[in-house]
């Protein structure tokens, strides 16, 4: 009683679709734990009874494989061929997984007793049918002969055991099989009494639930009407039921104060517009002298070309012509960086100002470093980011070979291969120290956060030092976004260049352009 009178409190505080849903839901529920309840217990009963003799067809099963067993060694032992011989030990397999199941311990209750008595019988048979065979393979004729009775005198008994206790599963199960008959006609005669109760039940619930439903359903006709009339000044509802008038009343009440603040509301946006015109002619404004200023900038570099370019023809006049290509090269350096601002260029355009960029380091020290290029023309117009070749060889000149003297190697190769074009960059320098390329890499990952810039002048100085170029996490992290997989760049010592006095056996970097 407890229990319905919570379900009708619940049931009063729903709407009315809520209610008759609430109704239809009851019936549905209670009909399905019905038809569940008994289909369960139906089920149970017919499980029972298909698996009443289960236990007979295992036995027969069990039978059926000691039969093959036996058959396959008799074959063996008249005929002597491979096939019957690896037959036997297929079925042997099969029948001592089979005993497995049945129990290993002796027991007072019958059935147990029995299982045990064939389990034994059953390994006996295997031990003397395996004896058997393994005679007759070593040609022992007589002792074949022994094992061979003694194993078929084993069979005879264990199959009269196995039959025993196949008959009294059989007579134990016929007697559940009657006596779940019985129950199944029980259980059908209360599911036809179960049924009509529903059928009943689905009829009265939802006349009850119509009837209760249908009564109150006039009472906010005044304050419609007045709202049609646009007068929204009508006292708000304050109605919490939680049936459909509830609801009315409720959207009523909001639908009122939602008007006045959206008076409220346009008053408040009409005023940010206007805030928001002024800073709009306020960033033009600064969007105006920010152009201005860039064009002033780009006066710099020009003046700076125009600069270098005249001292350039008067060091050809004065017949100073070293002064003059080093002054050219300069010039075609900046501009180069001036005509490519973080966009891509191709690869002949890099070699290009990589050579502009060698000639000025060659003015500078001399003949400190010596260059070398292999170049495949036939890659040269592929595109890739600008300013990636020359911050590794400034790395390698900067870093690699700060210590060395002379005999300085740079080496630059590009390749064309079936899959990818492969620019190398090596040098036969100090080279990196253990652990140094996995912070470099790591620093990458960070967005360059962990790479220190600056310049140490202490003696020994390689790539493993804290001053690891910065250059070197702008390429890494350019070529990946550019091409967008992490492989794309590499490092690793050079296989080319012995270890040299410092331990350091050069460096490579690898650029796998894939196609």
């Amino acid at each position: 009683m407890i229990l319905f009178s919570r379900l009708g409190r619940f049931y009063k505080r729903g709407s009315i679709r809520y209610q008759i849903m609430f109704y239809v839901i009851l019936n549905s529920v209670i009909t399905v734990a019905v038809i569940l309840f008994m289909a369960s217990l139906f089920g149970h009963i017919m499980g029972e009874t298909g698996e009443s003799f289960q236990s007979n067809a295992d036995l027969d099963a069990y039978l059926l494989e000691l039969e093959e067993t036996k058959t396959a060694m008799e074959s063996y032992i008249k005929y002597r061929t491979f096939g019957s011989v690896d037959k036997f030990f297929k079925m042997q397999e099969k029948a001592e997984a089979s005993v497995q199941k049945f129990h290993a311990n002796p027991s007072t209750i019958e059935f147990f007793q029995r299982e045990y008595i064939i389990r034994k019988l059953s390994f006996s048979f295997f031990d003397l049918s395996q004896k058997a065979i393994a005679a007759r393979r070593a040609n022992n004729i007589l002792s074949s002969e022994v094992y061979f009775a003694k194993s078929l005198d084993c069979y005879s008994h264990l199959r009269k055991k196995i039959i025993d206790l196949d008959m009294l599963f059989f007579t134990t199960n016929a007697k559940n099989y009657n006596y779940n008959k019985v129950r199944i006609k029980s259980i059908i005669q209360k599911l036809v009494i179960a049924m009509v109760g529903l059928v009943i039940m689905m009829v009265i619930l939802p006349y009850i639930s119509i009837r209760s439903i249908t009564k109150p359903l006039a009472k906010i006709s005044d304050v419609a009407r007045r709202l049609s009339e646009r007068d929204f000044d009508v006292p708000l509802f304050k109605n919490n039921d939680n049936d459909e008038i509830g609801n009315i009343c409720r959207a009523f009440d909001a639908m009122i104060i939602s008007i006045r603040e959206y008076i409220d509301t346009i008053w408040e946006r009409a005023m940010k517009e206007n805030e928001l015109r002024e800073k709009e002619i306020e960033l033009r404004a600064l969007y105006t002298e920010a152009r201005l200023k860039a064009l002033q900038e780009q006066i710099k570099p020009h003046f700076l070309f125009n600069t270098l370019n005249s001292g350039a023809q008067l060091a050809m006049i004065e017949e100073a012509y070293k002064t003059c290509d080093y002054l050219e090269q300069v010039s075609d350096f900046l501009r180069y960086n001036l005509q490519h601002p973080g966009s891509e260029a191709t690869i002949a355009e890099e070699l290009g100002m990589l050579d502009n960029y060698i000639y000025i380091m060659k003015v500078r020290f001399d003949d400190k470093f010596t260059f070398i290029k292999d170049i495949d023309d036939s890659v040269l117009g592929t595109k890739m980011p600008n300013m990636i070749l020359q911050p590794l060889v400034e790395n390698c000149m900067k870093h690699g070979l700060k210590n060395v003297s002379e005999n300085g190697l740079i080496k630059i190769t590009v390749k064309g291969k079936p899959d990818c074009i492969e620019i190398t960059i090596s040098d036969n320098g100090c080279g990196f120290a253990p652990g140094v390329k996995e912070r470099l890499f790591e620093d990458v990952e960070k967005g360059g956060e962990g790479i220190i810039l600056g310049e140490s002048d202490e003696p020994g100085e390689n790539h493993s030092e804290a001053h690891v170029s910065a250059g070197l996490v702008n390429v890494i992290s350019r070529l990946r976004m550019y091409y967008k997989y992490d492989e794309v760049f590499s490092i690793a010592d050079n296989p080319e260049c012995k270890a040299n006095a410092d331990g350091g056996k050069g460096c490579v970097f690898f650029i796998r352009i894939k196609r």
